[in-house]
């Protein structure tokens, strides 16, 4: 293969990645349920803001770890993930099975164990459904007050619309907090060191708080001591060590090296 052949394959990878989240006729890709609607027009909300970063080798390594970790979890989602071109400090769990995470949250963390923690909190959102849920609420609330009754057959941009209203607010902390619970127990169930969540929420709790590009992520999660304190509480110094997989490290540094 040629070093244009080889360019040429990677950038196929990579539109191939981006086609599979959103369909930019504006339409949903691929989408089957309502659900995967809601999740593919928050992701094109997304998206036009903060588009996904043009290296096909991050996001492959990305889909790698992210849907080894959702493969035991047996639900019924087709899993896409996506490094985003931002440095703010921040991850988004959308309806249907699409995560994306921010380059300025992956240079934060420092190994494939603290990946893994971040890309299970948010699983667990989808998993619990927890941004759906809040949409389904607001629908129902719009049609009581007969204001967004467009809502009730699939539209796209109303439906991107309340997603943004989501994400800008924040769920509330007892979601947060289960998340984190929730996301401790997948990726130490796909073998990794439950013990890195408490690593990644150290490193946010030292993140300056005045830093504006963490002010959205501290604007709509609890405070980073207080997801420890729960955590801990809840016993996550029970749980098994990772297993440890001598691969990781260079995936993982050959990922870091590259943001």
């Amino acid at each position: 293969m040629t070093i244009g052949e080889g360019r040429m394959v990677k950038g196929m990878a990579l539109s191939l990645l981006m086609v599979s989240l959103i369909c930019f006729s504006g339409q949903a890709a691929f989408a089957a349920t309502d659900e995967e609607n809601v999740g593919n027009a928050a992701a094109a909300k997304i998206l036009a803001a903060a588009p996904l970063v043009k290296d096909a080798a991050v996001q492959e390594y990305l889909n790698l770890v992210g849907n080894g970790i959702a493969a035991g979890l047996q639900l019924p989602y087709r899993w896409r993930f996506g490094l985003i071109e931002s440095d703010h400090v921040n991850a988004f769990a959308l309806p249907g099975g699409v995560i994306l995470v921010t380059r300025g949250m992956a240079r934060l963390i420092s190994n494939e164990d603290e990946l893994a923690y971040v890309l299970s909190h948010e699983i667990a959102h989808v998993a619990r459904k927890h941004h759906y849920k809040v949409v389904q609420r607001q629908r129902l609330a719009a049609k009581a007050n007969t204001a967004l009754e467009s809502m009730g057959d699939g539209s796209l941009k109303d439906l991107a619309g309340a997603s943004a209203q989501i994400y800008a607010r924040g769920l509330d902390k007892s979601a947060e907090f289960e998340a984190d619970r929730l996301g401790v127990e997948i990726m130490t169930r796909a073998g990794y060191d439950p013990a890195a969540a408490l690593g990644v929420l150290d490193t946010l709790a030292n993140v300056d708080g005045g830093d504006g590009k963490a002010e959205w992520l501290f604007a709509t999660h609890p405070q980073p001591t207080q997801r420890i304190d729960q955590l801990v509480n809840a016993g996550i110094a029970d749980l098994p060590p990772g297993k440890g997989m001598t691969s990781r490290a260079p995936r993982f540094g050959n990922f870091r090296a590259r943001l």
